[in-house]
């Protein structure tokens, strides 16, 4: 029963998003002034990405989302080898005192490039992948296990399926301040200014927690199965 009603929930957010497209409004290119007035984005990549083009950007993450989904659901089904042949051992000090502060620089780049992406090179994906990688540094230093109980206790396998449903309520929002489905919200400031890009701060993190999502689910569930893939 349960699969059905997700069934009927997809097919009806299909139809919601069809009905609404303004196929004869598309455009094939934008020019900067009619960005900058429209959308407040100095980062025009950013602003087709997250406003002009959000169908496509919203089925990338759909996408995205259903083939971490598959590989994560295939790979669960191998057996996993015992935790003491998954341990990968460095004896470098370099390398285990210098990773954990390198890892903490990391975070907080990739959270001033998914805050800045509409003002500067970055955005969501950037980000994701750069904090994704991170934790795969973080993994070579410290004993599987940890990362395990890490990846349990953060329930990111779940949370990360969340991200395509919160892209459909904004979507939905759009109605409200807008009048059609995905309609960028402006807050107050001048293009170049944090708040000038919209609803695309808001967009960009939810990339970028699906993106981190993804890379780190994927991750785990080849340390778990190391020497196995």
């Amino acid at each position: 029963m349960k699969n059905y009603l997700v069934l009927t929930l997809i097919i009806a957010i299909f139809f919601v998003l069809a009905l609404n497209l303004k196929v004869g409004d598309m455009k094939s290119f934008y020019e900067p002034s009619e960005i900058l007035a429209e959308n407040g984005s100095i980062n025009m990549v950013s602003a087709i990405v997250l406003d002009y083009r959000i169908y496509d950007t919203f089925f990338e993450i759909l996408v995205f989302t259903v083939a971490i989904i598959g590989i994560s659901e295939f790979i669960g089904k191998i057996p996993t080898v015992a935790p003491d042949d998954q341990q990968i051992k460095y004896d470098t000090p370099i390398i285990k005192v210098i990773t954990p502060i390198i890892f903490q620089i990391i975070v907080l780049i990739s959270l001033y490039i998914a805050i800045t992406g509409h003002i500067a090179p970055g955005g969501g994906f950037a980000a994701g992948t750069i904090l994704g990688t991170g934790f795969l540094a973080v993994s070579l230093v410290r004993p599987t296990d940890e990362i395990e109980n890490l990846f349990v206790k953060s329930k990111i396998e779940k949370l990360k399926m969340l991200v395509p449903l919160l892209i459909i309520l904004y979507g939905l929002l759009g109605y409200t301040w807008g009048g059609t489905i995905f309609s960028n919200f402006h807050l107050q400031g001048s293009p170049g200014k944090l708040a000038s890009g919209g609803s695309a701060i808001l967009l960009n993190f939810l990339i970028y927690f699906e993106v981190f999502g993804g890379s780190w689910t994927i991750l785990y569930r080849f340390l778990k199965h190391k020497g196995l893939l």
